[in-house]
């Protein structure tokens, strides 16, 4: 864009020797000697080209993501041919080719339009609120970033992708049309209408994202946009595994009744009536076929309007800022159910931490997800129930390994405790106490509601005990580690999407020594927790998770005693470690 601007400052054509100088008082707007419209498509495009490359410059993390996920994608668009094979020249009528034809169609826009919307991660490159301080107007700008957003291998992909199911449509139209009019009728509508379709592609996204950067929302609900994003990710990834563990009892014809059902709501929706459009003509029904073309053509101007606005309220509000917190309540550090005192105010922080702090957050906002995936797993697979309760037991102690890094989420404000000459006691307590009050009331209640879901109430006691003997193992030798492994963490706020803090030598180092000291002291405990459910002895049960619960309070009273020595004698030394973001 600073092409834009430099040419306002180039002498007119015909000036002598090309350098006399310019009058800055003849410019009378500040578009004077801008670019014209058709010059800002391809600078826009060479723009996003340029950010695009450069994205890729000593990242060798995304390139070997981008390599992986291309290779997918290949791997997709193979498996897509061979899929149209089957459903046009090896399946007798080719019945089924129209309806996955509509469904992927409605599928693929659908994609574009929900991506972007849960994954947080994601980034515009063209991000409009960058365009706020020049000469430009969002009905200017909008061809150019529309060109621009073809730049991208998601767009190149779903080209190729359209392209294969259109020399299949064509297949298709010429072996069973229902007649000559008809499939002639089709085939003139079929490119149009494809192309129409990755347009609407393109557009859903643009519009999302200027409509996200034209909201004046608070830092804090962008930041828990990305958790939320996060958690859903994963909720359908568990999902699809506990699905596809129910195959063997699935109805294949109830689905693909229910199947066609949904494609044919899908096809009269902004989301599948462009690409229906030429298999309703190939069929006969042109009708349906104008009416669909006309939802087509409404929401491509529709959605075109709608980014428009968008840009042109984010170009207003990158220069107004976002919502102010000035307003907010001022409470106290100190909960009012706490004495006031260095434990106190300790406690306190580390309960705003928990509750603001994406960086905490996603620590621990996948656990009830995960609790909720292995109730299913059991529920479906009643024979994978004594693995699923090992697993529920197993990542309530990892809860325990949050706290295996304090110094290094303090980051640079850690020097407030230094220099106030805090009690590293008090301060190492206030923490254990706090991630105690939110996790371990729902580890418990997990470890009661999965037993008595499962019919095994006999194990309550020992899962319980054991539960909470390890979660205090966590705690004490995460205070431990957190002291003599620290490591610096992305600033406070950090998309979790985007968090490096977990890419360095010492954090890998230090999340294997606390997930190992988690469990290492507690094999007594477990062996005799494995004798007591295999014997079927209630007593040993019990022994078991008395043992389990006297080794983490052993631990938690060591990790107390070392941490706050060493915190206190080389709390300088710790700071240097962690005194700078990532």
């Amino acid at each position: 864009m600073a092409e834009v601007l430099s040419t306002a400052d180039r002498p007119a054509d015909g000036a002598a020797g090309g350098g006399a100088p310019v009058d800055a008082t003849a410019a009378g707007t500040v578009e004077h000697g801008s670019l014209p419209q058709k010059q800002l498509i391809p600078l826009l495009m060479k723009l996003k080209w340029a950010l695009w490359k450069r994205s890729y410059r000593k990242n060798v993390g995304k390139i070997i993501g981008t390599v992986i996920g291309v290779l997918y994608a290949g791997g997709g668009l193979v498996g897509l041919v061979f899929a149209f094979i089957g459903l046009t020249m090896a399946s007798g009528e080719g019945a089924m080719f129209p309806a996955v034809i509509r469904g992927l169609g409605a599928v693929t826009v659908l994609a574009w339009l929900l991506i972007p919307i849960f994954a947080f991660g994601l980034d515009d490159t063209l991000d409009p609120r960058r365009f706020a301080l020049f000469p430009r107007s969002a009905k200017e700008l909008q061809p150019g970033m529309f060109a621009a957003a073809a730049l991208s291998l998601p767009t190149l992909l779903t080209a190729v992708a359209v392209a294969i199911a259109t020399v299949f449509e064509v297949i298709w139209l010429l072996a069973f049309g229902a007649g000559t009019l008809w499939v002639v009728l089709a085939l003139v509508a079929l490119i149009p209408a494809n192309l129409a379709g990755i347009a609407l592609c393109l557009l859903l996204p643009r519009a999302w994202f200027a409509h996200s950067a034209s909201r004046s929302s608070s830092r804090s609900g962008r930041e828990l946009g990305g958790i939320f994003g996060m958690l859903l990710f994963l909720g359908v990834i568990y999902g699809f595994s506990v699905s596809v563990q129910g195959l063997t009892d699935l109805d294949f014809d109830l689905v693909r009744k229910w199947s066609l059902l949904a494609v044919s709501v899908l096809a009269w929706t902004p989301f599948g009536a462009l690409f229906a459009i030429p298999m309703d003509l190939a069929e006969g029904q042109v009708l349906v076929a104008l009416v669909r073309a006309l939802i087509g053509a409404v929401t491509i101007v529709a959605v075109w309007l709608w980014w428009r606005r968008s840009l042109d309220l984010a170009l207003t509000s990158a220069l107004t800022g976002d919502a102010s917190s000035g307003t907010a309540k001022v409470t106290s550090l100190v909960p009012r159910w706490v004495k006031p005192s260095p434990f106190g105010a300790a406690l306190g922080r580390s309960l705003r931490y928990w509750r603001r702090d994406t960086r905490y957050l996603a620590a621990v906002a996948i656990y009830p997800l995960v609790f909720v995936f292995l109730i299913a797993m059991g529920l479906v697979l009643p024979e994978s129930r004594p693995m699923m309760l090992v697993m529920a037991v197993f990542m309530a102690g990892m809860t325990g390994i949050s706290l295996s890094n304090e110094i290094g989420f303090d980051g640079p404000a850690g020097w407030v405790n230094i220099t106030a000459g805090m009690d590293a006691r008090a301060n190492l307590l206030g923490r254990v106490a706090a991630i105690a009050l939110i996790m371990v009331p729902a580890a418990l209640l997990a470890m009661v509601a999965i037993p008595l879901l499962y019919g095994v109430p006999h194990l309550i006691p020992l899962l319980v005990l054991g539960t909470a003997g390890l979660m205090l193992t966590g705690w004490g030798v995460s205070l431990i580690v957190g002291v003599l492994l620290p490591y610096p963490t992305s600033a406070p706020g950090t998309n979790p999407m985007k968090d490096k803090s977990a890419s360095s030598a010492n954090a890998f180092l230090a999340m294997g020594a606390a997930s190992l000291g988690v469990f290492v002291p507690q094999l007594p405990a477990i062996g005799l927790a494995a004798w007591g459910v295999l014997s079927g002895s209630l007593m040993i049960q019990i022994i078991a998770g008395v043992v389990a619960l006297a080794i983490g309070v052993l631990m938690l009273w060591l990790g107390v005693r070392i941490g706050s020595r060493r915190l206190s004698t080389h709390s300088p030394e710790l700071f240097q470690k962690v005194r700078d973001h990532v």
